[in-house]
């Protein structure tokens, strides 16, 4: 299918537009404690532009049309709104070695929060097609810790969620289980089941 022009500078400024909002606002005085109120928007675009990448897949076949051309472009932003998020938490800490170490150790959600960080800035630098060639059949391993991601970040951000009653991470979880399950080879699973349950 033909590329039209536009399509990739049109994605990349929908992209961009979470980021361009926030900018905004602290440029205008809008944002009273910058702390408290990027670093929770900046993460959820982060996890919503990682489930995005997860949906590109199942989405591509559903569509008429092909969209796995833009799944890479989706990917680096969720890393850049990461970036952003895990910015913010150093500045808030002050840069400060110990108090990262102690909090990376000490609370849970930041222990998850910061695994995925890891984990997706390895995509995020293998993400290139010249890194692909390179890593051959281990790129394709690699990237398949995107999944593991995914579940990372949906618990960081709940454990993180201010009330137990706020239901926000529990859908942002349904919405990876969902895509999860799309990886899934259901006759395969069921035929090893079915197999173990008949002894064979």
């Amino acid at each position: 299918m033909r590329t039209i022009p536009w399509q990739k500078p049109l994605l990349f400024v929908l992209l961009a537009t979470p980021f361009l909002l926030l900018l905004f606002d602290v440029l205008s005085g809008y944002v009273i404690d910058p702390i408290e109120e990027i670093t929770t928007p900046t993460g959820r675009w982060a996890l919503r532009f990682l489930l995005l990448t997860l949906a590109v897949s199942p989405l591509n076949k559903l569509l008429p049309f092909s969209i796995i051309k833009y799944r890479r472009m989706i990917g680096v932003f969720s890393f850049f709104y990461a970036c952003l998020h895990f910015s913010i938490w150093l500045i808030d800490r002050g840069f400060d070695l110990n108090a990262i170490v102690e909090d990376i150790i000490k609370r849970p959600y930041i222990t998850i929060g910061f695994s995925a960080f890891v984990l997706l800035s390895l995509l995020a630098i293998t993400s290139t097609n010249n890194m692909a060639r390179r890593l051959g059949k281990r790129w394709k391993k690699l990237h398949k810790s995107i999944y593991l991601i995914a579940v990372l970040v949906v618990v960081h951000f709940y454990w993180q969620a201010k009330s137990d009653m706020d239901i926000e991470p529990m859908i942002y979880g349904a919405v990876a289980l969902i895509l999860l399950g799309f990886r899934i080879n259901w006759a395969r699973l069921w035929q090893r089941l079915y197999s173990v349950l008949k002894g064979k």
